[in-house]
């Protein structure tokens, strides 16, 4: 019979729901880079992915004494950092339609940030125009379109473990990811001529 394999990940867990906070400083240095690469991707703000990955830490903190070693600690973690993505995403999307919506005196708070002048931007710079090409879109892409993009191309993780974050099948993520890609050529050609 095969040995149990050991997730190093939930060892650790394991010693944080005890309180050793060592484990738990171990756990964040593991893992903070890629959550913070993967919630940068999907947001594209740099304060906010450093609170949403604050956000993601401080709940493996809370919930590792429930944590359920049937899945890997990965998946878990990187579960909790989808469903931050799309609830700020939706939150950001709601607070919009708020925007737009007259306030209290009458007048409308967008028509009021739009007469706000913008902040100076250098555009000589190519790779930055085009990091912002495709920035602009990936976020025109459908939230789980977008996610199981960034899970696979960015952050190199198999068909299945993101089917688990993202709570559905290897199939749908396959076709979500291959969606994704032909949508972006098609947005993306006209600005890139090897596409």
């Amino acid at each position: 019979m095969p040995g149990k394999i050991i997730d190093p990940d939930g060892e650790l867990l394991r010693r944080i729901a005890r309180g050793d906070d060592d484990a738990f400083r171990v756990l964040f240095e593991r893992h903070y880079r890629l959550a913070y690469s993967v919630i940068y991707r999907h947001i594209g703000l740099q304060a906010a992915a450093e609170d949403l990955v604050q956000e993601a830490f401080l709940r493996v903190y809370r919930n590792a004494a429930k944590w359920e070693p049937s899945a890997k600690f990965s998946t878990w973690f990187y579960t909790i950092v989808s469903n931050l993505c799309l609830n700020y995403k939706r939150d950001r999307a709601r607070d919009r339609l708020r925007l737009v919506s007259p306030d209290q005196d009458g007048g409308n708070p967008l028509e009021q940030i739009a007469g706000a002048d913008d902040p100076p931007h250098d555009d000589s710079d190519e790779r930055a125009r085009k990091a912002a090409l495709i920035r602009a879109a990936l976020d025109e892409l459908p939230e789980n379109q977008r996610m199981a993009l960034i899970l696979s191309k960015y952050e190199n993780k198999d068909y299945e473990e993101i089917a688990k974050i993202l709570g559905t099948t290897v199939a749908a993520v396959k076709s979500m990811t291959a969606r994704a890609r032909v949508t972006l050529r098609e947005k993306l050609k006209r600005h890139f001529h090897d596409l």
